[in-house]
């Protein structure tokens, strides 16, 4: 229980202390920013609950890559962002050449994927702020949310607690197998996720396994699954998704359209195991996620409350991970709701456009994303076993 408070401490003070900040200085949607930076790191460290902190070399390896990568994504968001077909494309191109990268290595898809995430949200929510601002906002956000979780979650000595397993006994996962929150603290798969193959077929370790292979070992790995169709399933499926998204958004205008994008990267993941019931499991959270979060956007809170709003949901997100999946999915959704709205109020319209939003979004996850790839994929495995 003391390492669940820990986990909840470091989330609910890494996301409240920059709307606190912004709420005290009088520029709250700034704060939120700021917030919105440390969301994309929540929980990098923290693995699944009960396990030990990395060592201060990975921490500062992986820590630096995803502050840098925070701020480029808010960077590349808001120069991007209220161009028409221009934005659509670039989202578009990127992330589908990140979604290629991302099968290098399990650090490379998780970076790659938050990136993605973040870079989509921020041409949402980035409008009419000077771009390098936002990489600023985003990046000290970032800092402060990896601050907070190193003071929250630090054992001395770098020793493992009681009731904590030693590090060594974690089994390293393959690029298939992500874990971490991409998207920095979005949904996604539970634990038991791990299990089954890398897409490139490629069996998960067992535990206690030997580090990862050399750089050189992963690049040829990487190059050979790209030489077959699962190498190139998620990009496919990303970027039909986002495009798809996109597409509608700009031929639907709305105050909301990109909220029908970030619905899409919060839907799509890597994996096709288990992929109807935990994508239908999303979108349902998501959902549910969007009418909670909006029924409190209707009356504006004081800004006490949001600050204490934006801790709760943040504090509760570690032990929901790994218990309930969609309730995740629900406290996720108006977390990043609120940040995205900096606290003010929204019209009753808006609200109807991000419900439609958020059905459209998650249509395009499932019938482009994940259907024609499951039964595809179960047509191939009768073939072979009949």
């Amino acid at each position: 229980m003391r390492i669940e408070l820990r986990h909840m401490a470091a989330a609910g003070l890494g996301l409240g202390g920059p709307v606190a900040w912004g709420v005290a200085s009088g520029r709250p949607a700034l704060g939120a920013l700021a917030a919105i930076g440390a969301l994309a790191v929540s929980g990098l460290f923290t693995g699944e609950t009960g396990a030990v902190r990395p060592g201060l070399r990975r921490v500062l390896i992986h820590g630096v890559a995803a502050v840098a990568g925070t701020a480029v994504a808010g960077l590349a968001g808001a120069l991007v962002a209220g161009r028409g077909w221009l934005t659509a494309v670039t989202v578009v191109l990127i992330a589908g050449l990140l979604a290629v990268a991302g099968g290098i290595s399990r650090p490379m898809a998780e970076h790659s994927t938050r990136f993605v995430v973040f870079m989509v949200i921020s041409t949402g929510v980035a409008k009419g702020v000077e771009p390098v601002a936002a990489a600023v906002l985003f990046a000290e956000g970032a800092a402060w949310g990896l601050l907070v979780t190193a003071l929250c979650l630090h054992s001395r000595k770098g020793r493992a607690e009681p009731g904590e397993p030693a590090t060594a006994a974690r089994p390293a996962a393959p690029a298939g197998a992500l874990r971490a929150s991409p998207p920095g603290g979005l949904p996604v798969p539970p634990a038991r996720a791990l299990r089954a193959s890398s897409p490139g077929g490629l069996p998960a370790p067992p535990a206690g396994a030997l580090p990862a292979p050399p750089a050189r070992a992963l690049l040829r790995r990487w190059w050979r699954m790209l030489g077959s169709v699962s190498g190139w399933q998620y990009p496919i499926r990303l970027t039909a998704c986002l495009a798809a998204a996109e597409a509608v958004g700009l031929l639907w205008q709305q105050p909301t359209a990109s909220w029908i994008a970030v619905t899409v990267v919060i839907v799509v993941r890597r994996r096709l195991d288990g992929a109807a019931r935990r994508s239908v499991e999303r979108a349902a959270g998501t959902a549910a996620g969007v009418a909670a979060g909006s029924a409190v956007l209707l009356w504006v809170p004081p800004s006490w409350l949001f600050v204490l709003l934006v801790s709760a949901l943040a504090a509760v997100r570690p032990v929901l991970k790994e218990r309930a999946y969609t309730l995740y999915a629900t406290v996720m959704t108006p977390l990043v709701l609120l940040l995205m709205e900096g606290g003010a109020r929204v019209a009753p319209a808006t609200i109807g456009y991000r419900l439609a939003d958020t059905a459209i979004g998650c249509v395009l996850a499932l019938g482009l994303g994940y259907l024609p790839w499951v039964v595809r994929r179960e047509r191939s495995v009768r073939a072979v076993v009949g």
